[in-house]
C-alpha cells in the first residue's frame, strides 16, 4: 500500500497525543530498551554534536541529551508539527535543564551544512520516507568524517514458530489494539503495511554500504522484531 506523504502526516497528527502511551503498551515498553541499545552502539560521547531524524515526540533525544551532557545541544527534526509540539512538552517536563531544539523539516533535504554532526540517529522513521536513498545520502552528507549513523527499525523475525506467532499479532491484533487506543483506523494499519513493505535487514545493510558508509552491519533485537543498523562515514572520503 502506497500512501502520499500528506496522508502519512495526517495519520501522525491524529495520534500525536497518544503515540507514546500506546507504543509503550504495544511493545511492553521494550522500545525504550531498544533505544538505549541504539545509543550504546552509537558510541556517542560527551559534547558530541548529535542529530535525531524523524524525532517525533523526542524519545531518542531524551537519551541523547543524557549522553552528551548539559553543555551540548541535541537537534531533532521531524516533518510533523503535532508530534514536535508533544515532544517539546514531554522534554520540557523531563530534561528542561538540557539543551535541545526540535525543527520541522524534510529528511530528504536537511537544512544543515556538510560534516556538521558526530552522530545521526533515526528511530522508526526511515520506512516512512518516500526516497530512502536520498535520506541516507543526506545523513552521510551531514556527518563528520568518522561519524556514525544509527537506524533503529522494526523488522521481521526469522525464527520458526515465533515468526508465525508474531505475524498473527502484528498483522491482525496490532491494528485492532491501535484503533481502540487512538480511534484511528488508518494509523496502525499503515504501521503494519509500512513494516511489511520495508527493506529486509540485509537490503538495508547494503543500502548503507552503497551510499559510502563503512563497517556497515546490524544487530537484531528481541528475536528479530526490531534491528539496529549502523555505519561509519570514512575519515578519508574518496
Amino acid at each position: 500500500m502506497k500512501i502520499e506523504t500528506s496522508n502519512v502526516e495526517n495519520i501522525f497528527t491524529s495520534i500525536a497525543g497518544k503515540y507514546d502511551t500506546l507504543n509503550t503498551v504495544l511493545t511492553l515498553n521494550i522500545d525504550s530498551l531498544w533505544r538505549k541499545k541504539a545509543i550504546n552502539i552509537s558510541n556517542m560521547k560527551k559534547d558530541n554534536k548529535v542529530l535525531d531524524l524523524c524525532c517525533g515526540t523526542g524519545k531518542m533525544i531524551y537519551y541523547e541529551c543524557k549522553k552528551v551532557g548539559k553543555g551540548t545541544e541535541v537537534i531533532g527534526l521531524d516533518f510533523n508539527k503535532a508530534m514536535l509540539d508533544v515532544g517539546y512538552k514531554r522534554l520540557d517536563k523531563s530534561i528542561n535543564d538540557y539543551k535541545y531544539k526540535l525543527i520541522k523539516g524534510d529528511v530528504q533535504a536537511l537544512p544543515f551544512g556538510n560534516c556538521s554532526f558526530d552522530c545521526v540517529t533515526i528511530a522508526f522513521g526511515l520506512r516512512n520516507i518516500p526516497n530512502k536513498t536520498k535520506a541516507l545520502s543526506e545523513i552521510y552528507r551531514v556527518l563528520k568524517p568518522g561519524g556514525k549513523a544509527i537506524c533503529l527499525e522494526l523488522s521481521t523475525p526469522q525464527i520458526p514458530i515465533f515468526k508465525q506467532i508474531y505475524r498473527l499479532y502484528f498483522n491482525y491484533m496490532l491494528p485492532i489494539i491501535g484503533y481502540i487506543g487512538t480511534g484511528s483506523k488508518n494509523a496502525y494499519s499503515y504501521l503494519r503495511d509500512s513494516v511489511n513493505n520495508f527493506m529486509t535487514k540485509t537490503e538495508l545493510k547494503y543500502a548503507f554500504k552503497s551510499i559510502g558508509f563503512h563497517d556497515t552491519s546490524y544487530k537484531s533485537l528481541s528475536g528479530g522484531i526490531a534491528s539496529i543498523h549502523y555505519g561509519t562515514k570514512p575519515i578519508v572520503v574518496k
